[in-house]
Parts: C-alpha cells; sequence; structure tokens
C-alpha cells in the first residue's frame, strides 16, 4: 500500500504536466538537441551539438531521451524531461526500502515523502537535465552494494557498482568514486573492511571496465576532453562556476528547504543511532563537492536520498518529542501558524505586484483558491499540533507541501513560462518560409531546437553571406547589435524573452 502512495505522489509531482512548459535554457534543450542530432546522423557513439561534436558529456542521458522519444512517439518536453521523473521515482523507492530496513515502513515512507517534497528534487526531477539520473545511477549502487554487505554476499557486491558504470557514462568519474567510497567507509566503520574489501576492488574494476567501452569508442579526442579538462581540470582548478569555501552551506539550507531546518538536528540523532550508511553518504558526498574548485547548487543532488533518510527517520523517532516539547511546542506551533499566514499573505500581497501582473494578466482571482486551500490544509495541521496529535498532524504537513508542489509546476510554471521563459516567444515570430537563419552573437540552445536545426552563430555582420534572397538573424537588443544590423534589413521586431530584449531582423527580396 505505502508503495502505492510513493508511485502515486510521483506521477502528481513528477510527472502530470510534465511535457506543458518549453525546454528551457541553457541545459534542457541542449540534451534534446543532441537527442535529435544523434537519430539525424545514426551516430549514438559521437554526440553532437548544433552540429559540432560535444566533448564536455558522455552521451548516457542522450540515449535515454533518445529511448523516450523511441517509445514515446519522437522527441517533445515529454520525452526529454520523463528520464529525469523516472529516476526521481526510482530514488524514492529506494530511500523507502533502506528507511524501511533502518527503522519500518512508516519510517521508509516519511523518508521517500521528505525526498518528493523538498526544493530542489522536486524542480530537479522535472527537468531534462543529466543530473537527477546521475544521482539515480549513484543511489543505486550505494543501494545495491549496501544490500549486498547486509546479505553477505561477495558476488552482488561485484555486481553492484555497475549502475556506477552508467554514472560515468552520464556525467563523469564522481559516479564511481561517490558510491565506491561511501561504501568503503562504511565497510571500516561497521568493522567489515576485512571481508568485502576484494569484492569492493573487483566491482570498481568490472565498473571502469565496462565505461570504458564508450571511451574507446568515442576517441581520444573525448576522453582527454571530457576526463581531463570537464574533470580533472575542472574540479581541481575550476573554469567556470567558481565559489568560495562554504558554497554549499547555504545552498543546502535553502534548496532541501522545509526539511533542511531539522538536518543538523537529524545528524546528531544518526551519530546517536549509529545509522552510518546514511550519515557517510551525505558526509562524504557534501565534503567531495565542498572541495571541488567549480560549485553548483545542482552537483549536491546525489546526497539528497540520504538527507531525506537522516530526516525521514528523526521525524519518525523525535516527532512526538517535538510536538509536545516544553519548548519545541511553540516552534512547530509557530510553524503551524506560519503556513496559514503565508497563503493568506500572498493574497494581500502577490496580486499587486508587478511580476504577477506579468504572469497572471487576467487578475488576482486565479490566486484565491490555492491559496485558500493551503490556508484550510495549514488550518488543520496547526489545529493538530494545539490538541497533540503528532502522528495526525504529519498529513496535513506533507498534504500542504504536495499542494504547493503541484501549485508551482501546474500554475506557476506555466505562466512563467508562456509570458517569460518559453522560446517560442522568439521562434513563433520567426517565417519558417526556408530562409536562412543565424544567431548573432548569441548561442542559445533553446533557440537552436525550437528552429528545428542546427543554426549558424556569427560575430560579425560582414559574416551574413550576401545574396540570400530569404535569411533572418536573431540578436539581443544592444546598441552596437542595433547599429550594426539595421542597416542591412528591412524587417525588425523587438521579443521580450527571458530577462532581455531581442530583435528578429527579416530579409525576404535578396536585398
Amino acid at each position: 500500500m505505502k508503495i502505492l502512495v510513493i508511485l502515486f505522489l510521483a506521477y502528481v509531482l513528477f510527472v502530470h504536466n510534465l511535457g506543458i512548459i518549453s525546454l528551457w535554457d541553457p541545459d534542457e534543450p541542449r540534451q534534446a538537441i543532441m537527442a535529435r542530432e544523434m537519430v539525424e546522423r545514426s551516430d549514438y557513439i559521437h554526440p553532437y551539438l548544433n552540429g559540432s561534436p560535444y566533448t564536455e558529456k558522455p552521451p548516457l542521458f542522450s540515449w535515454l531521451v533518445v529511448l523516450a522519444s523511441k517509445v514515446g512517439g519522437g522527441l517533445n518536453e515529454f520525452t526529454a524531461r520523463i528520464p529525469s521523473a523516472l529516476c526521481a521515482t526510482g530514488l524514492l523507492l529506494m530511500v523507502f526500502v533502506m528507511g524501511r530496513r533502518f527503522v519500518d515502513e512508516d519510517g521508509g515512507l516519511l523518508s521517500a515523502l521528505v525526498l518528493a517534497t523538498n526544493y530542489q528534487f522536486l524542480g530537479n526531477s522535472r527537468e531534462a537535465v543529466m543530473d537527477m539520473t546521475f544521482a539515480f545511477f549513484i543511489g543505486a549502487s550505494i543501494f545495491l552494494a549496501w544490500f549486498s554487505v547486509e546479505r553477505r554476499s561477495r558476488a552482488l557486491l561485484v555486481l553492484a557498482f555497475l549502475p556506477a558504470a552508467l554514472a560515468i557514462l552520464t556525467k563523469g568519474p564522481a559516479g564511481l568514486v561517490i558510491p565506491a567510497a561511501v561504501i568503503l567507509l562504511y565497510l571500516f566503520t561497521t568493522k567489515r573492511a576485512k571481508a568485502f574489501i576484494l569484492p569492493l576492488a573487483g566491482g570498481c574494476v568490472i565498473c571502469l571496465a565496462v565505461a570504458s567501452l564508450w571511451f574507446v569508442l568515442a576517441g581520444e579526442a573525448y576522453a582527454r576532453e571530457f576526463l581531463l579538462r570537464q574533470n580533472l581540470v575542472r574540479y581541481t582548478q575550476g573554469f567556470d562556476h567558481v565559489e568560495t569555501a562554504l558554497y554549499y552551506l547555504h545552498k543546502v539550507f535553502f534548496n532541501f528547504l522545509p526539511w533542511s531546518i531539522l538536518l543538523p538536528f537529524s545528524l546528531i540523532h544518526a551519530w546517536k543511532r549509529k545509522l552510518w550508511l546514511p550519515l557517510i553518504w551525505f558526509l562524504f558526498t557534501f565534503f567531495f563537492f565542498e572541495f571541488s574548485r567549480s560549485k553548483r547548487a545542482i552537483y549536491l543532488l546525489p546526497c539528497y536520498p540520504a538527507c531525506a533518510l537522516l530526516v525521514g527517520i528523526y521525524v519518525k523517532d523525535k516527532w512526538q518529542s517535538l510536538v509536545e516539547g516544553p519548548w519545541t511546542k511553540w516552534l512547530t506551533r509557530l510553524f503551524g501558524l506560519l503556513l496559514i499566514l503565508l497563503p493568506i499573505a500572498a493574497l494581500v500581497i502577490v496580486p499587486p505586484l508587478k511580476v504577477y501582473r506579468t504572469l497572471f494578466p487576467t487578475g488576482g482571482s486565479l490566486l484565491a483558491i490555492p491559496m485558500i486551500l493551503l490556508a484550510v490544509v495549514g488550518s488543520l495541521f496547526f489545529y493538530y499540533l494545539m490538541r497533540f496529535l503528532p502522528q495526525r498532524s504529519l498529513r496535513p504537513l506533507f498534504t500542504y507541501l504536495v499542494v504547493c508542489g503541484v501549485l508551482y509546476h501546474s500554475f506557476y510554471m506555466p505562466a512563467l513560462n508562456t509570458h517569460v521563459k518559453s522560446p517560442r516567444l522568439i521562434t513563433s515570430q520567426i517565417q519558417q518560409d526556408g530562409s536562412d537563419i543565424y544567431l548573432y552573437r548569441t548561442n542559445s540552445p533553446a533557440l537552436i531546437y525550437y528552429l528545428g536545426k542546427p543554426v549558424k552563430v556569427i560575430m560579425e555582420p560582414q559574416e551574413i553571406p550576401q545574396g540570400v534572397p530569404k535569411m533572418t538573424v536573431i540578436a539581443e537588443k544592444r546598441p552596437d547589435s542595433m547599429r550594426r544590423l539595421a542597416p542591412l534589413f528591412g524587417t525588425i521586431k523587438e521579443v521580450r524573452y527571458e530577462k532581455d530584449t531581442y530583435i528578429i531582423c527579416e530579409r525576404h527580396d535578396g536585398k
């Protein structure tokens, strides 16, 4: 029954309305372009992006998008995103099984609910990016290796690292480093290293052998760029996304909300209960990426299943004492009151804002029903807290968070897409009449994807060929671009896209 609850939750939060918004710049359309060009070229070994070899990442996520497109009847927003949604669902099920083994079924369910309802995991589960798939394969290796150790199966431990090979082919060597290090530390902590060290080493060798097949087939250029520059140099020196030390502390806090509030207490609780696996999983993954020179919040996604286990078990064990404690009861009640006041305040504060009028030009009435629903659910949560019914209070709390998630992807995101983020705001203004299309000093993967073909990027007006009867040039509106391009074209349209204004310069008569 609880597995059905998890699957229903995954559908509502991860799959429902998955394809209603466009693929957003820059990462989502990049994956879709590579999948499309794989099919067009019938070359599934060498990834291409906009007609040029793409050596920065391996092709596994693109393979998954191609597979989903074959099954789903074509490449579109849904089939580009469904691999991430399915991988997120797989992580929920793994966390449930592990939580059930560590405590009981309720603890497993709570852990899965925590994983599904934090801000970052929910958002990344609905994106056509490789990070959720990467996190899934890392989680699968850790799960299978842990299961092997608990069952005392050395043979299974060797095979447990096959998903790590797929993680390498998704994003990089960290796909093996993280699960291998987590399991090694777990074996030493539980004093079982002597019995399992050789199967662990054998699993790593098999993982590397399987992953190396693509590098051999792809050629030296792919292996050199990907392994050396995109991983070793990026980790040790950093050439983009360079951040300061302790960057991830505030990222975990904000992106794992609302459960990050309980995470520090969950770590202490796990130490006392000797829950070594999720504790090591979280700490090693966190510090592994903290020591990297290049940092992005999404890099921490592989440690979120561990965070969910830690918090879910803590809630299972301590929620009653938090609700009934002499001082914590006031904090939980304050939190419950906040859940009531936030939607009520939103009804007053949000509609007059310019950003709201931009996204919802029909007015503020659209906000009333969902905010009233949240206030009612929050009131039920607060009522149970006041009556000291801790177990009953968890149901409206998770309902509140699920409703927030549904509103986010079914209400806010489509509006943001329609009025701000959709590349169709530009591509719908272009006459698809066989014109040659160029991008001027911009390299938007979303525009390239929705134009449906490779597009040449030019940096100077003299690169525009002469004598072409039909031509379109897309550029960001800048004084320099207007001065250089306006004399060359008869028609110039302006379109607002994301935070910038773009110009569409068209010529249809060859002049």
